[in-house]
């Protein structure tokens, strides 16, 4: 038996069965269209939607940057200032020995009778190192005190501590107590990039 189509008897059916006949014969194609061109493209058109949402929601991230970005730059300008001054406040390398002659000078304005003042190794802690300094005075106790308060008002950060305070003695001249008093005075420098 050959599979054929016979115009003539296509032609005999019933208006309901040619519509029937139409129908399927749209579905067929329609079917083949789906299967053939439109489920490839439509797994393409979801990605690419996707890829859209995404890309949407990037353009929209930077257009609020963009709109914040005048008070950016000026956080940015602020926080510049502020390092400025906090380097201003922690000496290169080339400044300690002026910092270490100001501590004697220091010492010496407020009455003490400076014996040595001696830099350690430097401490390294990232983008600044701690400097000690192992300060050794003779003098009063209300001295070191007036001693202590003018290195406290200098613009570089300095912390002293283990402050140690003996052998009292009497000065022959003035009759006043003199103590030997060691402490270690400790500052920062700025480490440079690639130094």
């Amino acid at each position: 038996m050959a599979f054929g189509i016979d115009a003539q008897k296509i032609a005999n059916l019933s208006p309901r069965k040619k519509a029937i006949l139409i129908l399927a014969f749209a579905g067929l194609i329609v079917g083949l269209y789906w299967y053939s061109v439109y489920r490839g493209k439509a797994v393409t058109i979801k990605n690419l939607r996707s890829d859209l949402s995404n890309k949407q929601a990037k353009l929209n991230e930077n257009e609020a940057i963009a709109r914040n970005l005048p008070r950016f730059k000026s956080e940015v300008e602020k926080l510049n200032l502020q390092l400025g001054k906090v380097v201003q406040e922690l000496p290169n390398s080339r400044e300690i020995p002026n910092l270490l002659e100001t501590i004697s000078n220091l010492g010496a304005i407020n009455g003490l009778e400076v014996l040595f003042i001696r830099p350690q190794a430097d401490v390294d802690k990232g983008f600044y190192a701690e400097v000690p300094i192992q300060v050794r005075v003779k003098g009063g106790y209300h001295e070191m005190g007036l001693f202590l308060d003018s290195v406290s008002k200098l613009p570089r950060i300095i912390n002293v501590s283990d402050i140690t305070m003996g052998n009292p003695s009497e000065d022959a001249r003035s009759g006043a107590i003199l103590l030997d008093i060691s402490a270690l005075a400790t500052t920062y420098r700025y480490i440079e990039k690639g130094g």
